[in-house]
């Protein structure tokens, strides 16, 4: 299985499956962890998981803050 360095073909997947079930606190820790892998990154594996950042993004938005 090929990737682009450090980003593995199935982060978006994950991210993406998370962003349906996950706590906000989680979906906050996977944006940050996420867009660390991004850093100098190129690459349709890096396309993937930007546009799953991009989903986490409104799933975040989407979720209530506790109280």
């Amino acid at each position: 299985m090929t990737s682009s360095g450090t980003i593995r073909p199935l982060y978006g997947v994950i991210i993406r499956d998370k962003c349906k079930s996950a706590d906000l606190e989680t979906l906050v820790a996977y944006r940050t962890v996420a867009r660390d892998l991004l850093k100098d990154h190129k690459g349709s594996d890096a396309k993937d998981l930007a546009d799953a950042v991009q989903e986490l993004d409104k799933a975040i938005a989407a979720k209530p803050a506790k109280k």
